[in-house]
């Protein structure tokens, strides 16, 4: 029910609650109980009226959808039958009001050096390792490796293949307790790769 019908609603049926409890002082006036009931069965009336108004709305918000994915279908179909028949005539696609077609650009090969970055998970078991978005990568390619002495920071222990990754963020559990964990990104695409990026380490 619309919030201010119910609201409305709830204070007659107080109202009427309180008249029918002093119902001897009632008696003469000229605004009955009587009156009450059929305001509130009004409003029962109206709430029912709306809510299969809405149900209809929403049969036909579904229908409006699947007529326009038909619709767009059915428009891709002509452009691409108007694209073969003209061979890319751009004059004779304009008649259509079909826009020429931009060749698309190729994608260098990522150039950015990215920072990684290392934060306990949220549980207490492993990092949250990310790095920030290179526009041109495709994906990331990750590497990890264990230090040899939990309090070197410096020494770079050798780094090998651990993740390739569409995402900039993910948690790594297996993160052994005590051990200086390393781990360096680079981003790549289907052209080339990145440099690799400073090592980060943390100790769990």
């Amino acid at each position: 029910m619309l919030n201010y019908l119910s609201e409305v609603k709830a204070q007659l049926r107080s109202l009427k609650a309180g008249m029918e409890k002093n119902a001897s002082n009632w008696t003469s006036q000229t605004l009955q109980v009587a009156e009450v009931d059929q305001m509130i069965a009004g409003i029962d009336t109206k709430d029912l009226e709306v809510e299969e108004a809405k149900q209809k709305q929403s049969v036909a918000l579904a229908e409006a959808r699947e007529l326009s994915n038909s619709a767009n279908k059915l428009a891709d179909k002509i452009e691409s039958i108007a694209w073969g028949i003209h061979g890319g005539n751009a004059e004779k696609l304009l008649e259509y009001n079909i826009k020429p077609r931009k060749a698309a650009a190729p994608k260098p090969s990522p150039s950015k050096t990215l920072i990684p970055t290392l934060a306990d998970d949220s549980d207490g078991e492993g990092f949250i390792v990310s790095t920030q978005v290179d526009p041109n990568a495709d994906y990331y390619e990750w590497q990890k490796g264990l230090g040899a002495n939990a309090a070197d920071a410096n020494t770079i222990p050798e780094l090998k293949n651990f993740k390739t990754t569409k995402k900039t963020s993910f948690v790594d559990d297996e993160v052994p307790k005590g051990v200086r964990v390393f781990f360096r990104v680079r981003a790549a695409n289907t052209n080339g790769v990145g440099p690799w990026s400073e090592a980060v380490s943390k100790v769990q």
